[in-house]
């Protein structure tokens, strides 16, 4: 199992001087910022959308949102976690406004040597598709719950700082919101609820 990242206290004083700043109006402190950040919520974005143009537009609405409120930051939270949520709410502002009509197969690689059968990729595509755009139409308090987990890859621990939330009212968030995924979409799932599970998991 992966060791939790202990970020050092120099890098801590770093990225909260390149926070206050960029909050006072520090445009180059801001492009520190951002360059310290851009990988991970490209990489939050791809995982949802699929397709690289997609992902840079997002990291771009993103950074336009943390910039307008970094004001408001509090430095008692960790600033990953709040961009984390700032990104998984973008995301999902993304998939509303478009239907998703890309393979959205950021969340699993097949394997390299693997010959698929079209009926077989079709469907894998149309599900992931379905669960997506269903994550995108769940309610504020489940969608931002399970996009953090789905497209931030956060673990229950993490996505409670980043909503300042109790664990246990995470575990119910997530339990309630793939409830909710199965119920709406139906007979797509009914046979097959471990492709439920792998693509909110």
């Amino acid at each position: 199992m992966a060791q939790p990242e202990v970020p050092s206290p120099e890098g801590d004083a770093e990225e909260r001087r390149l926070i206050d700043r960029s909050a006072s109006g520090d445009q180059e402190a801001f492009r520190q910022l951002v360059l310290r950040y851009h990988r991970l919520v490209i990489n939050v974005a791809f995982r949802a959308l699929g397709e690289l143009s997609l992902a840079e537009d997002v990291a771009q609405d993103v950074f336009i949102k943390v910039h307008k409120a970094l004001p408001t930051y509090r430095h008692d939270r960790p600033f990953k976690h709040w961009l984390h949520r700032v990104a998984a709410n973008a995301v999902t502002d993304a998939l509303r406004r478009r239907r998703p009509v890309v393979s959205l197969d950021g969340m699993e690689q097949p394997p390299a040597s693997a010959v698929p059968d079209p009926q077989d990729v079709a469907a894998r595509h149309d599900l992931q598709r379905a669960v997506r755009h269903a994550i995108a139409n769940l309610p504020p308090h489940y969608r931002d719950t399970i996009a953090l987990q789905a497209f931030g890859e956060l673990s229950y621990d993490e996505i409670a700082r980043a909503l300042d939330i109790p664990l246990g009212t995470v575990m119910s968030r997530l339990n309630g919101a793939k409830r909710l995924l199965r119920e709406r979409l139906g007979d797509l799932v009914r046979s097959s609820d471990d492709e439920v599970e792998a693509n909110t998991a």
